[in-house]
Protein backbone atom coordinates (compact mmCIF):
# COMPACT_ATOMS: atom_id res chain seq x y z
CA UNK A 1 0.00 0.00 0.00
CA UNK A 2 3.06 2.45 0.51
CA UNK A 3 3.80 1.72 -3.20
CA UNK A 4 0.49 3.07 -4.30
CA UNK A 5 0.57 6.11 -2.21
CA UNK A 6 4.07 6.89 -3.62
CA UNK A 7 3.03 6.42 -6.92
CA UNK A 8 -0.36 7.50 -6.95
CA UNK A 9 0.37 11.20 -7.15
CA UNK A 10 2.66 10.33 -10.41
CA UNK A 11 -0.28 8.96 -12.07
CA UNK A 12 -2.84 11.68 -11.19
CA UNK A 13 -0.65 14.64 -12.70
CA UNK A 14 -0.23 11.64 -15.45
CA UNK A 15 -3.92 11.64 -16.06
CA UNK A 16 -4.13 15.08 -15.94
CA UNK A 17 -1.84 16.26 -18.08
CA UNK A 18 -3.83 14.11 -20.64
CA UNK A 19 -7.01 15.58 -20.12
CA UNK A 20 -5.67 19.44 -20.45
CA UNK A 21 -4.00 18.32 -24.10
CA UNK A 22 -7.22 17.06 -25.21
CA UNK A 23 -9.29 19.68 -23.56
CA UNK A 24 -6.25 21.74 -25.72
CA UNK A 25 -6.94 20.49 -28.81
CA UNK A 26 -10.75 20.50 -28.43
CA UNK A 27 -10.02 23.75 -28.03
CA UNK A 28 -7.32 24.65 -30.81
CA UNK A 29 -7.45 22.27 -33.01
CA UNK A 30 -10.37 19.47 -33.26
CA UNK A 31 -12.82 20.61 -36.27
CA UNK A 32 -15.98 20.75 -35.68
CA UNK A 33 -17.34 18.29 -38.29
CA UNK A 34 -15.33 15.50 -37.16
CA UNK A 35 -16.64 16.16 -33.55
CA UNK A 36 -20.26 15.73 -35.09
CA UNK A 37 -18.79 12.88 -37.50
CA UNK A 38 -17.91 11.27 -33.79
CA UNK A 39 -20.71 11.74 -32.13
CA UNK A 40 -23.69 10.91 -34.97
CA UNK A 41 -20.59 7.34 -35.45
CA UNK A 42 -21.06 6.33 -31.78
CA UNK A 43 -25.51 7.03 -31.87
CA UNK A 44 -25.28 4.61 -35.13
CA UNK A 45 -22.89 2.09 -33.32
CA UNK A 46 -25.58 2.98 -29.88
CA UNK A 47 -28.43 2.14 -32.30
CA UNK A 48 -27.25 -0.97 -33.74
CA UNK A 49 -26.63 -2.26 -29.82
CA UNK A 50 -29.66 -1.61 -28.05
CA UNK A 51 -32.57 -1.09 -30.98
CA UNK A 52 -34.06 1.97 -32.32
CA UNK A 53 -36.28 2.46 -29.44
CA UNK A 54 -33.67 2.54 -26.90
CA UNK A 55 -31.40 4.76 -28.44
CA UNK A 56 -33.87 7.03 -29.77
CA UNK A 57 -34.47 7.51 -25.78
CA UNK A 58 -31.20 7.96 -25.22
CA UNK A 59 -30.37 10.90 -27.84
CA UNK A 60 -33.70 12.03 -25.99
CA UNK A 61 -32.54 12.57 -22.36
CA UNK A 62 -29.36 13.48 -23.43
CA UNK A 63 -30.95 16.67 -25.33
CA UNK A 64 -33.03 17.00 -22.41
CA UNK A 65 -29.98 16.83 -19.98
CA UNK A 66 -27.88 19.09 -22.42
CA UNK A 67 -30.71 22.10 -22.62
CA UNK A 68 -31.29 21.83 -18.83
CA UNK A 69 -27.77 22.53 -18.28
CA UNK A 70 -26.64 24.94 -21.01
CA UNK A 71 -29.57 26.59 -22.53
CA UNK A 72 -32.66 26.93 -19.74
CA UNK A 73 -29.95 27.89 -16.98
CA UNK A 74 -28.49 30.68 -19.44
CA UNK A 75 -25.33 28.94 -19.08
CA UNK A 76 -24.12 29.44 -22.86
CA UNK A 77 -25.65 32.90 -23.05
CA UNK A 78 -23.22 33.89 -20.14
CA UNK A 79 -20.10 32.41 -21.66
CA UNK A 80 -21.09 33.50 -24.74
CA UNK A 81 -21.35 37.21 -23.76
CA UNK A 82 -18.46 36.97 -22.12
CA UNK A 83 -16.16 36.54 -24.31
CA UNK A 84 -18.18 38.16 -27.32
CA UNK A 85 -20.53 40.51 -25.98
CA UNK A 86 -17.69 43.51 -25.76
CA UNK A 87 -17.52 46.59 -27.85
CA UNK A 88 -15.43 46.63 -30.93
CA UNK A 89 -12.50 49.06 -30.60
CA UNK A 90 -12.06 51.09 -33.58
CA UNK A 91 -9.50 50.34 -36.13
CA UNK A 92 -9.37 46.85 -35.20
CA UNK A 93 -13.14 46.21 -36.27
CA UNK A 94 -11.82 43.25 -38.77
CA UNK A 95 -9.52 41.57 -36.54
CA UNK A 96 -11.82 41.46 -33.74
CA UNK A 97 -14.16 40.42 -36.36
CA UNK A 98 -11.99 37.68 -37.27
CA UNK A 99 -10.84 36.49 -33.49
CA UNK A 100 -14.84 36.82 -32.74
CA UNK A 101 -15.20 33.41 -35.40
CA UNK A 102 -12.59 31.71 -34.32
CA UNK A 103 -13.63 31.91 -30.55
CA UNK A 104 -17.30 31.08 -31.77
CA UNK A 105 -16.43 28.41 -33.47
CA UNK A 106 -14.01 26.88 -30.77
CA UNK A 107 -16.88 27.43 -28.20
CA UNK A 108 -19.28 25.52 -30.09
CA UNK A 109 -16.48 22.59 -30.91
CA UNK A 110 -16.67 22.52 -26.82
CA UNK A 111 -20.41 22.66 -26.57
CA UNK A 112 -20.39 19.65 -28.74
CA UNK A 113 -18.10 17.42 -26.69
CA UNK A 114 -19.86 18.21 -23.59
CA UNK A 115 -23.06 16.88 -24.95
CA UNK A 116 -20.74 13.60 -26.09
CA UNK A 117 -19.85 13.95 -22.29
CA UNK A 118 -23.59 13.71 -21.79
CA UNK A 119 -24.44 11.05 -24.18
CA UNK A 120 -21.56 8.46 -22.55
CA UNK A 121 -22.37 9.16 -19.19
CA UNK A 122 -26.10 8.30 -19.56
CA UNK A 123 -25.25 5.48 -21.71
CA UNK A 124 -23.14 3.83 -18.68
CA UNK A 125 -25.99 4.89 -16.27
CA UNK A 126 -28.00 2.12 -18.12
CA UNK A 127 -24.97 -0.53 -17.47
CA UNK A 128 -24.77 0.21 -13.65
CA UNK A 129 -27.65 -2.17 -12.67
CA UNK A 130 -25.64 -5.09 -14.78
CA UNK A 131 -22.15 -3.44 -13.37
CA UNK A 132 -23.49 -3.57 -9.71
CA UNK A 133 -24.94 -7.39 -9.88
CA UNK A 134 -21.54 -8.41 -10.65
CA UNK A 135 -19.76 -6.14 -8.40
CA UNK A 136 -21.30 -6.14 -5.44
CA UNK A 137 -20.62 -10.03 -5.00
CA UNK A 138 -17.11 -9.77 -5.82
CA UNK A 139 -16.74 -7.16 -2.68
CA UNK A 140 -18.54 -9.83 -0.61
CA UNK A 141 -16.41 -12.46 -2.15
CA UNK A 142 -13.25 -9.98 -1.36
CA UNK A 143 -14.34 -9.68 2.05
CA UNK A 144 -14.74 -13.21 3.11
CA UNK A 145 -11.69 -14.46 1.61
CA UNK A 146 -9.97 -11.71 3.90
CA UNK A 147 -11.78 -13.03 7.13
CA UNK A 148 -10.70 -16.54 6.36
CA UNK A 149 -6.92 -15.15 5.64
CA UNK A 150 -7.48 -13.79 9.13
CA UNK A 151 -8.49 -16.51 11.16
CA UNK A 152 -5.77 -18.99 9.20
CA UNK A 153 -2.29 -19.06 8.51
CA UNK A 154 -3.57 -18.28 4.75
CA UNK A 155 -0.98 -15.53 2.83
CA UNK A 156 -2.41 -11.61 1.81
CA UNK A 157 -0.84 -11.34 -1.07
CA UNK A 158 1.10 -7.28 -1.15
CA UNK A 159 1.60 -8.22 -4.72
CA UNK A 160 -2.16 -8.69 -5.67
CA UNK A 161 -3.46 -6.60 -3.30
CA UNK A 162 -0.75 -3.55 -5.13
CA UNK A 163 -1.54 -4.22 -8.76
CA UNK A 164 -5.34 -4.26 -8.14
CA UNK A 165 -5.39 -1.23 -7.03
CA UNK A 166 -2.89 0.11 -10.07
CA UNK A 167 -5.95 -1.13 -12.22
CA UNK A 168 -8.78 0.10 -10.73
CA UNK A 169 -7.19 3.68 -10.70
CA UNK A 170 -6.01 3.14 -14.29
CA UNK A 171 -9.56 2.06 -15.04
CA UNK A 172 -10.95 4.95 -13.39
CA UNK A 173 -8.53 7.59 -15.43
CA UNK A 174 -8.95 5.78 -18.53
CA UNK A 175 -12.59 6.43 -18.18
CA UNK A 176 -12.03 10.25 -17.69
CA UNK A 177 -9.62 10.54 -20.44
CA UNK A 178 -12.31 8.58 -22.56
CA UNK A 179 -15.53 10.71 -21.88
CA UNK A 180 -14.00 13.75 -22.96
CA UNK A 181 -12.09 12.48 -26.01
CA UNK A 182 -13.47 13.74 -29.73
CA UNK A 183 -13.36 9.96 -30.62
CA UNK A 184 -16.21 7.66 -32.03
CA UNK A 185 -15.76 4.65 -28.82
CA UNK A 186 -17.86 1.78 -29.82
CA UNK A 187 -20.83 1.88 -26.95
CA UNK A 188 -20.18 -2.03 -25.16
CA UNK A 189 -15.79 -0.77 -24.49
CA UNK A 190 -16.22 1.00 -21.70
CA UNK A 191 -19.02 -1.08 -20.10
CA UNK A 192 -17.06 -4.34 -20.75
CA UNK A 193 -13.81 -2.91 -19.10
CA UNK A 194 -15.47 -1.75 -16.15
CA UNK A 195 -17.69 -5.09 -15.56
CA UNK A 196 -14.88 -7.06 -16.14
CA UNK A 197 -11.67 -5.75 -14.28
CA UNK A 198 -13.37 -3.33 -11.48
CA UNK A 199 -15.07 -6.49 -9.76
CA UNK A 200 -11.97 -8.72 -10.14
CA UNK A 201 -9.63 -5.93 -8.75
CA UNK A 202 -12.19 -5.25 -6.21
CA UNK A 203 -12.06 -8.75 -5.10
CA UNK A 204 -8.28 -8.91 -5.16
CA UNK A 205 -8.00 -5.20 -3.36
CA UNK A 206 -9.82 -6.80 -0.59
CA UNK A 207 -9.42 -10.44 -0.25
CA UNK A 208 -5.49 -9.15 0.16
CA UNK A 209 -5.83 -6.49 2.80
CA UNK A 210 -3.45 -6.99 5.35
CA UNK A 211 -4.69 -9.15 8.30
CA UNK A 212 -4.38 -6.12 10.73
CA UNK A 213 -5.98 -2.98 9.19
Amino acid sequence: MADIEERMPAGFWLSLAFVCIEILLIVCVVPNAFIDAAILKEQDWGEALMGKAASDQLIEDTGRLYSTIHLESGLNATVRDFFLGGKQTPGWEKLESQWGTFIAGRGDAVLKVCYHIYYRSLLLMMWLPYMLVILLPAILGGYMAWNIKRYTFAHSSPFLNTYSSRIISWVVMALGLSFIAPLPIPPMIVPLVVILLIPIAASLLIGNLPKRL
